[in-house]
């Protein structure tokens, strides 16, 4: 029986997945603009790859890599059993998030 928790979407700070919220990115672009920061040092403060910074400050790599992903797609899917893994520890997740009353149904 599924899960009451699996159709209530997780805000960015309970979303594990995501390794920047909206406001870090925001202050990524800001801080590189300055030109007193580099890729490195970004990438060191914000405790993410130089790549992920790189994807954040420059638009037009950012869209190269989505193009490359979506050509190769199939590089990047994990097997069945890992993917089934990697669901069940995810809708375990938000299902003590819900339990503990940090999830709401809107």
């Amino acid at each position: 029986m599924p899960y009451k928790s699996e159709k209530i979407p997780l805000n960015e700070k309970q979303d594990r997945r995501r390794k920047l919220t909206s406001e870090q990115k925001d202050e990524i672009r800001e801080l590189y603009k300055t030109g007193f920061h580099s890729l490195n040092s970004l990438a060191k403060r914000f405790g993410v790859s130089k790549k992920t910074i790189l994807l954040i400050v420059n638009p037009a790599s950012a869209e190269k890599n989505k193009q490359r992903i979506k050509e190769h797609w199939r590089d990047y899917q994990a097997d069945t059993e890992e993917r089934a893994r990697i669901q069940r520890e995810h809708r375990r997740y938000k299902q003590s998030l819900y339990i503990n009353g940090e999830l709401k149904a809107d």
